[in-house]
This record gives C-alpha cells, sequence and structure tokens, in this order.
C-alpha cells in the first residue's frame, strides 16, 4: 500500500519546525491566487477546483474495465503506445494509462495523493520531493509572467494572461496522477504516450474533460515543445492521444504559426533544466553530509523519508544549489542546521 508522503513529511515530521510546510503552502498559495485573476468564468473555476484539495478527475468519471480497454486500443491503433509484448507490457500500459485513483469507478474519482504533497518530477530528476510540483508550478508561473511581460514591452501589444496562467498551472497538473509515493519515498515509474510522459497527456485529457478553450490547450500542449517545423506533429499527436483518453470527439489543432501564449508557455517550462542541476547538486551535497546527521544513504528507505525529503521539501534545490555555489558546504550545512533536525529513533514511518 502506497504512503502519501504529505503525511509523512508535511504534516508530521516538518510542522516540527515549520518551515517546509510553509514555504510549500506559500507556493501553493501563490498559484490559487493566479488561478483567481483569470478573468474567463468557466477557466477560472476549473483550474481553481484542479488546484483543490481533493477535485475530480474528470477523464475518468464513471470509467469501466471495458472503457479502458476500448481507449487503450485506440491508443495502439494511433500508434501512441505499443502492442504489448508480454503481459507485463498490457498491464503497465493499464496502469500507466489509468493510474491508481480513489473512488474510481465513480462520477467524481480523486487523486491518490493532495497536489500539495506530489513531486515536480521522476525520482532522480527536477522537484523529486514532497511538494516538488508546487515549486516547480510556481517558478513557471514567475518565469511566464515576466517573459510575458517583456515582449508585451518590446511588442507594444498585450498577451493573454488568462490563457498563459491556465496553460502553465494546467500542464503539470497530471504529475499527482502519475507520480505517487511508496512507502520507501520512492516514486511509481511514469509511463510514456505519444512519445512524452503521461502527465502531458493525462493533464491535456483533464482539460478537454473539463472543456476549456482550445487555444487554452494549445498553449498547455506547448510546453513540452513549440509545434515548430517537426515538432508540430508531436503537438498534434499528444493533442490526439488525449482526446482519446478524454472521450472527446473534437480535438484542438494547433495555428500553422504558434501563438505567444504556446512560445511562453514553452520557454516557462523550461526552468526544469535549471532545476535538473540544482536537484542532481543537492543529492551529491545532501548523501555526503547525511553522516553528519545520523542518516546512512545506503539506507534508502530511511536516509530518503528522514533526512533527503524532509531537507529538500524544508529548503529547495535551488536554494541549496546557491548556497553551495557561494559557499560551499558550510552554506548548505548551516541550513540544514536551521531545520534542527533530529536524528530518526524509529525508522519506520507514522501509521
Amino acid at each position: 500500500m502506497r504512503v502519501s508522503l504529505v503525511a509523512w513529511a508535511l504534516m508530521v515530521t516538518l510542522p516540527s519546525f515549520g518551515h517546509a510546510e510553509d514555504r510549500s503552502a506559500m507556493a501553493y498559495g501563490r498559484l490559487k491566487a493566479a488561478a483567481a485573476t483569470i478573468t474567463s468564468p468557466h477557466m477560472r473555476a476549473q483550474t481553481l477546483d484542479a488546484l483543490s484539495v481533493d477535485p475530480c478527475a474528470y477523464h475518468r468519471a464513471h470509467l469501466s474495465a471495458h472503457d479502458k480497454m476500448f481507449i487503450l486500443k485506440q491508443l495502439r491503433t494511433a500508434g501512441f503506445i505499443p502492442d504489448p509484448a508480454f503481459v507485463s507490457d498490457a498491464e503497465a500500459q493499464m496502469t500507466g494509462v489509468f493510474p491508481k485513483l480513489t473512488r474510481d469507478p465513480s462520477a467524481c474519482p480523486g487523486l491518490a495523493q493532495p497536489f500539495i504533497s506530489a513531486p515536480g518530477g521522476n525520482g532522480g530528476s527536477h522537484h523529486d520531493w514532497p511538494g516538488g510540483l508546487v515549486d516547480h508550478e510556481d517558478a513557471n508561473l514567475r518565469i511566464g509572467r515576466d517573459l510575458a511581460a517583456t515582449y508585451e514591452a518590446q511588442s507594444g501589444v498585450p498577451v493573454d494572461m488568462d490563457t498563459l496562467t491556465a496553460a502553465i498551472i494546467w500542464h503539470d497538473w497530471g504529475k499527482a496522477l502519475v507520480l505517487t509515493w511508496r512507502g520507501d519515498g520512492t516514486l511509481t515509474p511514469e509511463y510514456y504516450i505519444a512519445g512524452t510522459g503521461a502527465h502531458h497527456i493525462l493533464g491535456l485529457a483533464e482539460a478537454m474533460a473539463r472543456g476549456l478553450p482550445a487555444n487554452m490547450i494549445i498553449a498547455q500542449a506547448c510546453a513540452h515543445t513549440a509545434p515548430v517545423g517537426g515538432d508540430a506533429q508531436s503537438v498534434a499527436n499528444w493533442l490526439k492521444a488525449a482526446a482519446i483518453i478524454a472521450r472527446v470527439d473534437t480535438v484542438p489543432l494547433a495555428a500553422d504559426v504558434p501563438s505567444r501564449e504556446c512560445l511562453i508557455s514553452h520557454a516557462a517550462d523550461d526552468n526544469w533544466v535549471h532545476a535538473e542541476v540544482a536537484v542532481q547538486l543537492s543529492d551529491a551535497v545532501l548523501a555526503r553530509l547525511a553522516p553528519r546527521y545520523g542518516f546512512d544513504p545506503q539506507d534508502q528507505r530511511v536516509y530518503l523519508t528522514r533526512f533527503r525529503h524532509v531537507v529538500l521539501t524544508a529548503i529547495g534545490a535551488d536554494r541549496l544549489y546557491g548556497l553551495w555555489q557561494t559557499e560551499g558546504d558550510d552554506g548548505v550545512v548551516r541550513a540544514i542546521n536551521d531545520l534542527k533536525l533530529v536524528a530518526h529513533t524509529d525508522d519506520k514511518p507514522p501509521s
């Protein structure tokens, strides 16, 4: 049985010093505040609902086992997932396209974990700690808004901030679906659909199921690549795959010339490039420093759940990266010491 690290790290371990709870809550609050600025009533309501504590995954509403098999068949026929060679391949497709949800099947299947506890990347990748998703989206939104302001200043023509804001928030929403925590602090693997991570396709499917406007969904799809030259086909395939999963007849079509909102959405998601370096550096430094605090990196479960994830949730890899670059290990040690961590006496996760 999977253990949600929101109960484990954010709500149990971290309130003892408060930093992570405050940091994640502030990023989460900024996302909701940004969603509240969307002027389109339907887009605003749907985006705020997606950020709520227990949103419905409407692309999975009333989905039977027969429906799931039919969708997988359609995806295979379209070439978006391969024909399974073994039973294990078929099982991986089923769980990869239809990750475990609560209240499933029903009119309102729910996320297996709160949005605020989800990671922002796969294990070993950027923002792969509890609360990493809100960190990642918060950074992307800041970058997107700054870029929009730059292009507005250059052109004298406003960017559609409703579309851009919603597209950035919705793009990685699916990570709360596909990247769920195991009890040992590792993450479930992400399946690939139409050549990209399932979170991207499932987020698009959810936006389609909620009836969000085509221009926003296209800008959302642009996050993984700009639809220019040969990459235009990739974006078209992602939209088609999402429409199959969402069971909608109308597939949004990207224009021959991509919108500014599309291009800014793509550029904003490039935050992962910086964040990837930050987390790799942080992992190396934390593994080196862990014995000072009574943790052995080889004892993966205890190291991840009691030290590595706790520190990164509280401080973030970007800050650790900056501290190490300017002050070396001493700066990182000082930041960890400020958390007043207590070495574990019971390596079992709270029940």
